[in-house]
């Protein structure tokens, strides 16, 4: 059998490591070894009860450059790991012996890239007699070509640290200006943040940056789905608290979030994904009625009025009292009409949201004008008249509180479940400040 990353079998190299019964040894030889490489090995010796000397682990003298002299020490804990320095090693095979004998082998290291995210080719086969003895032959050769580690060895990598962390220093950023001839436009690089432990991962970001956002193939329609799901699942974990505010998701379980294919509603670009809690569908109901407003689309429809809301962007997280999109806005039309009456609330509920690094910005697309209130920086008593002169037909108008991909609040769901509960919870007087429901 062979496995390639997001084949249609949807196969988990991971998983194959799982797949045999009562292991007795293991054989890992690897170009490249990573802290998920050692996740991955702990797990299998874990479930199987290995006792050091069962575990074998082959790597080369360039194996990592993330404080190797660390992940030696993890390994010896668990495995006899022996090191090639006279000559280049470059195998990616995994033996497993036990009820039966599985070798995965291919071009997959034993790191997250390897078993998760590069595009990879391996081969998957159960083996036994001479394809098995062909197989020992193969690690007994590199028992005897490579060199134990010890804690000579382990500081000998310790003693190069500084040297090694410029080489990778290096390397990335030469990388980043080899992927810039098709990455020019990217939010941001892979190696920007050290996100691979957080909620959203690299892969969830890239997802919406701007040559992903007008593609509609199988595979960016999966990554979308995987990134909506993540949304939805924090949806379910802060919905009974906030809808408690008098706030709701949409009616349609279908459009909780916003849509994760390109099409007229987003002008066929998939730029951010997000969740949006506002008025009922009695209140739309009644509202468009008495405007005698004729759209009946139940997408439309609820993103016609002002709401407060949560999505991913491409550069990170926000949190918003999102006002009013770009034609027909219900609300921007109320705070426009009522100002005069709406003014003091607004002002001193402006106010309150000082220090808590807001900024309301005001954007039109089609010209690339921009237009921003720094709540932090600027008087309260200034805001309605910037709403007064900047927001208009056009243009989105929307409070944004931001996190880049790294803030440590985005580290899980829980964190982020926090952050979403409470700043929504601090934003709902704005809301209620701006925003026109009918008494039901």
């Amino acid at each position: 059998m062979y496995y390639w990353s997001k084949n249609v079998s949807n196969i988990i190299l991971e998983e194959e490591l799982h797949c045999v019964d009562k292991v007795t040894e293991l054989y890992f030889g690897t170009a490249f070894f990573s802290n998920e490489g050692l996740r991955i090995l702990k797990e299998v010796v874990k479930k199987n009860n290995l006792k050091r000397e069962s575990v074998h682990v082959y790597i080369s003298n360039e194996f990592s450059q993330d404080k190797p002299h660390e992940l030696l020490q993890e390994i010896c804990k668990i495995a006899q790991a022996k090191i090639f320095f006279n000559h280049t090693f470059h195998s990616k095979v995994y033996l497993l012996k036990g009820q039966t004998n599985k070798v995965v082998f291919g071009s997959s290291n034993l790191t997250m890239g390897g078993f998760s995210k590069n595009i990879e080719f391996d081969s998957i086969e159960e083996v036994e007699g001479e394809k098995l003895a062909e197989l020992e032959r193969f690690f007994n050769y590199c028992d005897f070509n490579s060199t134990e580690v010890n804690n000579d060895v382990i500081n000998y990598y310790l003693d190069y640290q500084a040297e090694i962390e410029a080489l990778n220093k290096a390397q990335k950023k030469l990388r980043k200006k080899i992927k810039g001839y098709i990455h020019q436009d990217d939010a941001m690089d892979s190696d920007d943040y050290d996100i691979d432990d957080f909620y959203f991962s690299f892969s969830d970001y890239e997802t919406f940056f701007n040559r992903n956002a007008p593609r509609d193939d199988m595979d960016i329609r999966e990554q979308r789905k995987i990134v909506q799901n993540k949304m939805l699942a924090i949806h379910d974990k802060v919905y009974s608290k906030i809808k408690k505010l008098g706030v709701n998701c949409h009616w349609n379980p279908k459009h909780v979030t916003s849509v994760i294919r390109p099409c007229v509603y987003n002008k066929g670009r998939v730029g951010w994904l997000g969740i949006r809690y506002g008025k009922t569908k009695k209140e739309v109901d009644i509202l468009n009625q008495w405007l005698d407003y004729k759209e009946k689309d139940e997408i439309k429809g609820f993103q016609k009025h002002g709401c407060l809301q949560f999505c991913i962007v491409p550069k990170g997280f926000e949190i918003n009292l999102f006002l009013a999109v770009r034609h027909d806005a219900i609300d921007r039309a109320y705070v426009q009409e009522k100002m005069d009456q709406l003014e003091p609330r607004i002002t001193k509920e402006i106010s309150k949201l000082q220090g808590y690094g807001m900024t309301w910005e005001i954007y039109n697309d089609a010209t690339d004008e921009y237009h921003y209130f720094e709540i932090d920086n600027e008087e309260a008593e200034g805001f309605c008249k910037f709403i007064q002169k900047y927001d208009r037909d056009g243009f989105e108008s929307y409070l944004k509180l931001f996190y880049p991909a790294d803030d440590k609040a985005l580290s899980n769901i829980d964190s982020i479940s926090d952050e979403i509960i409470n700043y929504i919870t601090l934003l709902k007087p704005l809301y209620n400040a701006m925003v026109w429901r009918p008494k039901l």
